[in-house]
């Protein structure tokens, strides 16, 4: 199970969610893929990865793999954390 860190400021800019790392200054932008696995957090990885595959239309390996990279760089920068 995965969710946002307690140190993240969040602002919806329309077409981009904005990350804000309030620790480290730092700023990360999520396309459309990014924001749809943000807003499902909490959540599983095969819970996101069943969100991203209904949601695009993707297979369930494209799917996994897409999460998997997501759910990566979002913990690599401190901004998810397993819970």
């Amino acid at each position: 199970m995965w969710q946002g860190s307690e140190d993240v400021l969040v602002t919806d800019l329309d077409d981009e969610l904005v990350l804000m790392h309030a620790g480290r200054s730092e700023m990360f932008s999520l396309n459309s893929t990014g924001r749809l696995l943000w807003q499902a957090l909490p959540a599983t990885e095969e819970a996101l990865t069943a969100l991203l595959a209904a949601t695009f239309d993707l297979t369930g390996g494209q799917a996994q793999a897409d999460v998997r990279a997501v759910l990566n760089d979002l913990s690599v920068r401190d901004l998810i954390q397993p819970v």
